[in-house]
């Protein structure tokens, strides 16, 4: 008799690739994804988090030549050393590791993000918004490679959508945020960048390395 050839088994939905290299249920699991969320929320909050306190902005550097365009453009420039990076985060991020970038790069997020607390020139402002923008397209790119390392088929695809939906809420949130925290002066949004040197530490313990 011919030999009976085995059958495959059937697959579901969540089998439809190779299972996940990581926990998919339980605290460390729940832990793991709010962590990568946040972490991709952390652009959005550097490109809307001051908008609402550029014009108290614009008062206190009145006497600044050309401060009427230098000012919105410490709001701006984040997001476009995050456009001009983007191409490039991809190859940058394979080969110094991905876990290690994130946690570095959310680190120097906190120390750019908060750096206007302290510096006087608008100039400086603005390069170091420049800098927040780099660490930016690290964490954003970062976060998404993870996403797709940790998860496979279509729990993949689910928290790549979730990723998006909370950048997108994060923008209001973060902008009354912004307009609420700058009533007490131009500067004081900027002590919300620190936020990130809570992420950080947890990232370095919660996430595996892929």
């Amino acid at each position: 008799m011919p030999a009976s050839v085995p059958q495959s088994p059937t697959l579901t939905d969540d089998d439809e690739t190779p299972a996940s290299p990581v926990a998919i249920a339980g605290p460390a699991h729940l832990l793991r994804v709010t962590l990568l969320m946040a972490g991709s929320c952390l652009p959005i909050l550097g490109a809307v988090l001051i908008a609402p306190v550029l014009p108290k902005m614009q008062d206190h550097f009145a006497s600044v030549p050309g401060a009427k365009a230098l000012v919105p453009l410490a709001l701006t420039v984040p997001a476009l050393a995050l456009a001009l990076l983007a191409p490039f985060a991809g190859v940058i991020v394979d080969r110094l590791g991905r876990r290690r970038l994130l946690i570095v790069a959310t680190l120097l997020y906190a120390v750019f993000g908060t750096a206007p607390l302290w510096l006087e020139s608008l100039g400086a402002i603005i390069a170091s918004r420049a800098l927040v923008g780099v660490a930016e397209a690290a964490i954003m790119t970062c976060c998404t490679t993870l996403i797709g390392d940790y998860y496979s088929g279509q729990r993949r695809v689910k928290y790549l959508a979730l990723q998006t939906m909370c950048a997108s809420a994060s923008a209001t949130v973060f902008f009354v945020l912004g307009g609420a925290v700058g009533s007490a002066g131009w500067r004081v949004p900027f002590w919300v960048y620190a936020v990130s040197l809570v992420l950080a530490p947890l990232m370095a313990s919660s996430l595996p390395a892929p």
